[in-house]
């Protein structure tokens, strides 16, 4: 459920193979927005693997913003599971 401070993502991503093909996935996630630092969104609790998704907005841009600028969102991104911490 959507609701203030709760969003949905829905992820793609591709990894190039070592023949040039490419391997392809996409995961429909749930964010939640940090209480003490808004820009920081959380995607923690997850049975697979006990996944722990981190993303902090460091700079974005509206679309038809005042100064002219093409929308952007900046985002550092840290993962963490049970096989490996700090993807």
């Amino acid at each position: 459920e959507t609701k203030p401070g709760t969003f949905f993502g829905k992820l793609n991503w591709r990894i190039e193979e070592p023949d040039g093909e490419f391997f392809t996935r996409d995961a429909l996630q749930q964010f939640v927005q940090d209480p003490q630092n808004p820009a920081h969104l959380v995607n923690h609790d997850n049975e697979y693997l006990h996944y722990e998704d981190d993303w902090y907005i460091i700079d974005y841009e509206y679309d038809d913003n005042k100064d002219g600028v093409p929308p952007f969102a900046f985002v550092y991104y840290r993962g963490n599971n049970d096989a490996w911490e700090g993807y």
